[in-house]
């Protein structure tokens, strides 16, 4: 894999080896944008040749647009050949097509800060998919807020200015898509398993989940102080410290906080690395 033993470099030319492999990884990642969208313009619907074995009037494929107002059609069917060569779902190759066409069409400022290598590429497809409800014009307004700080600030600093620069370029599509996410607010109650068990999922304002778990983590601190330790409504937590990292089951004897956020446990980290794996939805 290494042309070179790692080992064997100091630790100034090992730092700058991983720069140089995270540098080439980007241009790697770019390349393949451009790779998504020579192949979207050979499957525009005007261009595509017809199926083997189908007639004109057997009907052919619908033209669909992948990445929001002004970007060109692309047939249906390409994303699911184009998905199976990187081995993703039809969905994904979809999507990723549509953020290539979305870069090139609606953001041209955010698209040449990638190919100059100034922007990492998975942080303007970011950005494409945020602005995928806004109209051209609005994803332009957009693009000449954001492009140059696509890389100089963190990625949840990044999604707040784009979501401000969405409201500023379109203030009725940012309010409609906030109204659609507040009607998706709910209790969801799921099957039971094999053991009688039912899972409960809410999905509510900010606001109102830091007040509910303060109110579980008052009722179990009141329980606790009038010696009620066998029965504690919260027994734990799925954790993971990471999105690639294996979830663990951490007791509730075992979390010293919960904040907005942040999850401090009252264990150090080798032990949490022998507590026994879990396969709910982790906490990270």
């Amino acid at each position: 894999m290494f042309e070179t033993d790692l080992t064997e470099l100091s630790t100034a030319d090992l730092l700058a080896s991983a720069a140089e492999q995270r540098a080439e990884a980007n241009r790697r990642e770019a390349s393949l944008l451009e790779h998504a969208l020579e192949y979207a313009d050979r499957h525009h619907p005007d261009t595509c040749p017809p199926r083997p074995g189908r007639s004109s009037w057997q009907g052919r494929e619908r033209a669909v647009v992948l990445g929001g107002d002004g970007c060109p059609e692309v047939a249906e069917f390409a994303a699911a050949e184009f998905g199976a060569m990187l081995g993703i779902s039809a969905g994904a190759a979809a999507a990723y097509l549509g953020q290539a066409l979305a870069l090139r069409h609606r953001l041209p400022f955010t698209l040449a800060r990638v190919r100059a290598g100034d922007a990492t590429p998975w942080r303007a497809c970011r950005i494409a998919t945020a602005c995928l409800p806004l109209s051209q014009e609005a994803a332009a307004l957009v693009d000449k807020q954001v492009a140059a700080v696509v890389d100089s600030v963190t990625p949840e600093r990044l999604e707040k200015i784009v979501k401000a620069a969405k409201w500023r370029a379109d203030p009725d599509a940012a309010r409609a898509e906030a109204e659609q996410k507040a009607r998706e607010r709910g209790v969801y109650v799921t099957r039971s398993d094999e053991h009688g068990t039912k899972k409960v999922y809410i999905r509510a304002a900010s606001g109102d989940v830091i007040r509910f778990d303060a109110t579980i983590a008052s009722l179990a601190e009141a329980l606790k102080i009038l010696g009620d330790t066998d029965k504690d409504i919260f027994n734990g937590l799925a954790v993971s410290p990471g999105l690639l990292k294996s979830t663990r089951y951490v007791p509730a004897e075992s979390i010293e906080r919960i904040e907005e956020g942040l999850i401090r446990l009252a264990i150090p980290h080798d032990k949490f690395e022998h507590l026994d794996q879990h396969d709910e939805a982790a906490t990270t």
